[in-house]
């Protein structure tokens, strides 16, 4: 592959983030995507998460990430009681989408169902949460190492599902769209995805009429799994050992949902309020 320097600024950028593993060597932040930052300290952050350990909920920590003579927690929180399924909630799988970081604490203090038990991963990557980067400590992209595994925070997820057995998975993500889309795999239901959208814009999210890459969807806000999509899926673990967390959820027979808040919006809530919301949405619906 050609060294990025010497592709067209678009294809470069392409390349960055699609067809390989390890882009930098350290946690680059993030200047030229039209990220807006939000508000977020990790230590500030991880004391707030460790806060709901009690009669509710078991928080863990599942391993640490050493950067710069610092010790970065992942941490796992887990609803208390017997329930009869699992819902398996990734945030801050990029460092730099802190919206599905800060929508954690309310998803937490809103959580009501008792039949559902909730896990939730957070940060997955911690230094790149510090870091306002994309990459984790050693530049890797996280969720491109679901074929591998030879990042420690990928690791970690894989080890939540083999210990957890998530029915249902949610990834909490941001991207450069104008607003919210849902990318789904082969084992959501159409008509699940279509309610959970609907559910969306009852809350006030605008959905997308247009993914990230100018395709358009139908209906706004689903990406729906396609066959064409799914092969490509697996043309770019056969030929680039690289997998996201939505296709190894796929491999599993576990239905995942991927869900898009534009980090172009300043309005830290309406960032926010549809993580918040689909965690709700797919919880009501599992019970």
């Amino acid at each position: 592959m050609p060294s990025l320097a010497t592709l067209p600024n678009d294809l470069a950028k392409f390349a960055r983030y699609h067809l390989v593993r390890r882009a930098e060597t350290y946690p680059a932040r993030e200047d030229d995507l039209g990220i807006v930052p939000l508000p977020f300290d990790l230590d500030r952050y991880v004391e707030r998460i460790r806060a709901f350990d009690g009669p509710r909920f078991e928080v863990a920590t599942r391993a640490t990430v050493t950067y710069r003579d610092r010790e970065h927690p992942v941490l796992s929180v887990r609803s208390r009681g017997e329930a009869d399924k699992t819902l398996l909630v990734l945030s801050g799988v990029h460092g730099n989408e802190h919206a599905g970081l800060l929508a954690v604490p309310p998803i937490l203090e809103a959580w009501s169902f008792d039949r559902v038990r909730l896990v939730v991963v957070t940060p997955v990557n911690p230094v790149g949460a510090a870091e306002l980067s994309r990459f984790n400590a050693e530049g890797y992209d996280i969720n491109r190492d679901f074929v591998r595994f030879g990042t420690p925070e990928a690791r970690v997820v894989r080890d939540v599902f083999d210990a957890e057995r998530p029915d249902f998975v949610i990834s909490l993500h941001e991207g450069p769209q104008d607003a919210t889309f849902i990318f789904t795999n082969r084992h959501v239901e159409t008509k699940l995805a279509h309610a959970l959208c609907d559910a969306l814009a009852t809350g006030g999210t605008v959905l997308a009429e247009k993914d990230y890459f100018g395709l358009r969807l139908t209906p706004p806000g689903l990406s729906a799994s396609s066959p064409g999509a799914r092969l490509v899926t697996k043309l770019w673990a056969l030929t680039l050992g690289m997998k996201a967390t939505i296709a190894y959820s796929e491999d599993q027979g576990i239905p995942e949902i991927v869900l898009e808040s534009s980090w172009r919006m300043r309005d830290e809530a309406a960032r926010v309020r549809p993580h918040v919301d689909l965690v709700s949405a797919v919880a009501e619906r599992l019970t």
